[in-house]
């Protein structure tokens, strides 16, 4: 009887090898697609020093995140407001903080020179003049946010109290997220600046806001989340209220700061 040839199987295995390879480095060099849908949070900084604009800001009618200066006029008044208008708004305290500038401190800015019993007692007297808050924010700071003593004192403060940290990001060299992470402070920062500081015409002033928001939605896409800080101006909340059908139709929701602020842990 004749013996059947043996099958040599290994150029098959081999093969097989080579199509699993391929295969996998296909999958791994692939853009990885989003698993959940991008997130926007819109802060507004500066109320307090009139109410001109609380009522256009809520016919907006989606989350945001109002940051109220302390001792102004009407900075319990807009809290308050804040506080009866429901679940769509978050009221948080906008500290006024050294900048480089030096120009227009507000009253009992914490400068960087300033003892720490100093600076704890603005900082209490600051949280207790805005009523309902759920974090702080800084207001200018460009210098002070990037001392890590004073940083620190304020930091620890509000993890005691219970409030998360944004950091306006007026510095690119901001200490605040590292320690942040350090003591596991819940926070966040920002990522886009909506609108200008100077004085503009209004076309021009319209056209940099909504190519601003082009950027946020971007940077959503792109980081699965952004935060945008704009200021209590009436035309920066006309151009944010115009432009959320575009935000949803690119399948973006818009959600609360709060929702951002994570814990950092060692």
């Amino acid at each position: 009887m004749k013996r059947r040839p043996s099958t040599n199987i290994f150029p098959i295995v081999l093969i097989l090898a080579v199509v699993i390879s391929v295969f996998i480095i296909i999958l791994y060099r692939a853009p990885t697609r989003q698993l959940h849908q991008p997130e926007i949070a819109f802060v507004i900084d500066d109320w307090g020093y009139s109410l001109n604009n609380i009522d256009l800001l809520f016919q907006i009618e989606r989350p945001i995140t109002l940051a109220i200066l302390p001792h102004l006029r009407y900075s319990k008044d807009i809290a308050e407001k804040v506080k009866k208008s429901g679940k769509e708004y978050d009221a948080i305290l906008h500290l006024p903080l050294e900048s480089k500038s030096g120009k227009a401190p507000e009253r009992d800015t914490i400068r960087r020179n300033m003892k720490k019993d100093r600076v704890l007692a603005i900082l209490g007297d600051d949280i207790e003049g805005v009523p309902g808050i759920i974090g702080v924010s800084n207001h200018q700071g460009s210098r002070a946010t990037e001392n890590k003593e004073i940083m620190r004192i304020i930091l620890e403060e509000l993890k005691k109290r219970g409030l998360f940290f944004l950091d306006s990001r007026t510095t690119p060299v901001s200490v605040c997220g590292n320690i942040a992470e350090k003591i596991g402070l819940k926070y966040a920062e920002r990522d886009i600046f909506l609108d200008l500081g100077q004085k503009k015409e209004e076309k021009q002033y319209r056209a940099y806001v909504k190519k601003q928001i082009k950027e946020l939605i971007n940077v959503a896409k792109t980081r699965g989340r952004a935060v945008a800080v704009g200021h209590d101006k009436k035309l920066t909340l006309e151009v944010i209220k115009e432009s959320i059908p575009e935000i949803e139709k690119e399948n973006i929701k818009i959600v609360p700061l709060k929702k951002f602020v994570g814990r950092y842990e060692k």
